[in-house]
């Protein structure tokens, strides 16, 4: 596998495409260790516990809707959903998503550089590595998305991101799925999101096996309609 560079780096806030108004992202996972040493031991022992996470985000302030929402994140339960692509979205390529609370909003601004800000969230549970499943391009049509294969299913569940950034037409909808098979043939649902009528988000875990091939299925409806989103997931 190649080196990436980080420029290739594309970033979903919520229902909103960021990437061009950020230049940092940090996903970051940690367990914390419970100390089991006792007075026979030679040295120290520990047995892992609870999973935890942290998302920060810097940029470049611009009153627009990524702060709007940003600003109404603040006192709000789970309300940043951050799915960020290392490589970006182009399906099969790698993913953090993350979902958490705003706990520290700043705004930089010195003498001769732009305006900056800085978003510090914890994750709910922990920051998921998973794969990207649909990259953030314009779909208009029913149809498959193609399997993504893991090599071997995997048994203990795993959570689903939907971003919807854009969406246009007459009365238009859509319904997005993430699908699982053995044999990338034959696909069952794993994940039946939220009907989405415009721009929105959301994340699902799921639990129990998650079998070796996964894909997107979508139904879209309307009038000219057209929806642009990514979805993803991460096995645990």
């Amino acid at each position: 596998m190649a080196f990436v560079h980080s420029k290739s780096t594309r970033v979903l806030v919520n229902e909103i495409s960021a990437s061009a108004k950020l230049r940092s992202v940090t996903a970051a996972n940690s367990r914390t260790m419970s100390q089991t040493t006792v007075f026979t031991d030679d040295g120290e022992r520990f047995i892992p516990g609870l999973k935890a996470g942290t998302m920060t985000l810097e940029g470049l302030f611009e009153d627009n809707a990524l702060y709007a929402d940003l600003q109404d994140a603040n006192g709000t339960d789970n309300s940043l959903l951050v799915t960020a692509g290392i490589n970006g979205y182009a399906v099969g390529s790698p993913v953090t998503i993350a979902v958490g609370d705003l706990t520290s909003h700043g705004i930089n601004a010195q003498v001769a550089e732009a305006v900056g800000f800085s978003v510090e969230s914890p994750a709910d549970e922990t920051v998921d590595l998973g794969v990207s499943l649909h990259d953030e391009t314009a779909e208009t049509a029913t149809a498959d998305g193609t399997g993504v294969d893991n090599l071997a299913s995997s048994a203990s569940g795993g959570v689903g991101a939907l971003h919807v950034t854009a969406a246009s037409g007459t009365s238009p909808t859509l319904d997005a799925k993430i699908q699982h098979s053995t044999d990338d043939i034959t696909y069952v649902d794993l994940i039946t999101f939220a009907q989405a009528t415009a721009a929105t988000s959301e994340r699902q875990a799921v639990s129990g096996t998650v079998n070796r091939y996964l894909r997107t299925s979508w139904a879209i409806a309307g009038t000219t309609p057209s929806f642009t989103f990514v979805a993803a997931f991460a096995r645990r």
